[in-house]
């Protein structure tokens, strides 16, 4: 399979007018052993600064919307709750952010709210409480149902949780769900990989996000391993996973549309592609990055300094060329280009377009002078193929 053309109606366009926001909730249960993103484990209970996190990030907001008066003109048509584990927040502190969000700046009728969720944290009343705080996408990081991988993961999880998972998301209110799933640690057996796969497929889950076990500088897992305390992931497990995925699910129903992301026909995560796409977002605290007015920032990853001073952080000047090549290129998509690189000086342009034409000429992608699409045979190329773009030569 080298396209997945006949899969999408349109090339992707590039959009003016448009805005996301992402905000970082910390607290989980426990830190998970490969995780690098900013989080704290803080147990089963609830966080005893959760309700003065909620009114920091109201403070961030206006603090930041001093430096981009333009954000009161712009379109907010994606919210996403990362983390962390947002779904150890409660729902009412969520209904009360997004209500302070629509009252505040012009959110779109047709806005993608989504949240991420850990499985011991759903239940049935808990999803309802979500749907009518105006959540209307889920994301759950389930990883495995193996129990012995998700130790080894250094993960929190309730049996019971993992076992009636497929009945909590089957059953849930909202309907755009999608999960997490991770394979090629170092002991686990490929075919429990393949199980989960056909276990969750079977639900007709809107997105499904597959991602290989990375070793991540500054992680409990990295420096187990460097220490020769654990073993590293099985990268040959990796390979022939990640070459069998886009055919298997394609036949599946679902759409190829970035490095590790599926999903159900018109079920991208449209807050995701705007990372993908060079389109800004509010980023909100502890850990948070941010991207408006072509600058980017990032919240300190600690939530006593970022209580202290929200919005302290620094915003620096973004190449679009290296922007743009680092991130619209990991898209399988069919891109209009032209209106992507309207952005770039001509000598970027013009650099950029005989890259791609040597791309061509070694078979790596389809371009007809206005559509870009990799195929399928770039993946493993796909690093070293981005650097060639973000190069001066």
């Amino acid at each position: 399979m080298n396209s997945i053309s006949t899969q999408v109606s349109r090339p992707l366009q590039a959009r003016k007018g448009y805005m996301g926001i992402y905000i970082h909730y910390p607290f989980c249960y426990q830190k998970c052993d490969y995780c690098d993103f900013y989080s704290e484990g803080i147990g089963p209970g609830k966080s005893d600064i959760e309700q003065e996190l909620f009114d920091t990030y109201k403070k961030e907001f206006f603090l930041r919307l001093e430096n981009s008066a333009d954000l009161r003109d712009r379109k907010i048509d994606t919210i996403f709750m990362g983390g962390g584990t947002p779904s150890k927040a409660s729902a009412e502190n969520w209904n009360n952010l997004l209500s302070f969000f629509k009252k505040e700046l012009n959110v779109t009728e047709d806005v993608e709210i989504s949240l991420e969720a850990n499985p011991e944290d759903l239940s049935s009343e808990f999803l309802i409480g979500l749907k009518q705080a105006g959540i209307n996408r889920l994301n759950v990081g389930v990883q495995t149902r193996n129990h012995k991988d998700l130790h080894f993961l250094g993960r929190h999880y309730e049996k019971d949780k993992y076992e009636k998972i497929g009945e909590i998301l089957s059953q849930s209110p909202i309907e755009r769900v999608g999960i997490d799933l991770m394979y090629g640690m170092p002991d686990s057996n490929e075919d429990d990989f393949w199980k989960d796969l056909e276990y969750f497929t079977n639900l007709q889950l809107k997105h499904i996000s597959l991602y290989s076990l990375t070793l991540e500088k500054g992680t409990a897992y990295s420096r187990n391993v460097k220490d020769k305390k654990t073993k590293a992931p099985n990268e040959e497990m990796q390979r022939e996973i990640l070459e069998l995925l886009p055919r298997k699910m394609q036949d599946l129903g679902y759409i190829w549309y970035e490095v590790s992301n599926y999903c159900k026909e018109n079920e991208f995560s449209r807050h995701n592609l705007k990372y993908w796409t060079y389109e800004p977002y509010l980023g909100l605290g502890p850990g948070a990055h941010g991207f408006l007015d072509n600058k980017r920032y990032g919240n300190p990853r600690n939530s006593s300094a970022y209580l202290k001073k929200p919005g302290a952080a620094v915003s620096e000047p973004v190449s679009p060329r290296e922007e743009i090549a680092l991130s619209l290129f990991r898209l399988f998509l069919p891109i209009s280009l032209p209106s992507y690189l309207d952005a770039f000086l001509q000598k970027d342009k013009e650099q950029i377009l005989k890259i791609i034409s040597r791309f061509k000429e070694r078979d790596l992608c389809e371009w007809d002078g206005n559509t870009f699409q990799w195929k399928q045979n770039a993946l493993f190329l796909l690093d070293d193929l981005i650097l060639e773009l973000v190069s001066e030569s």
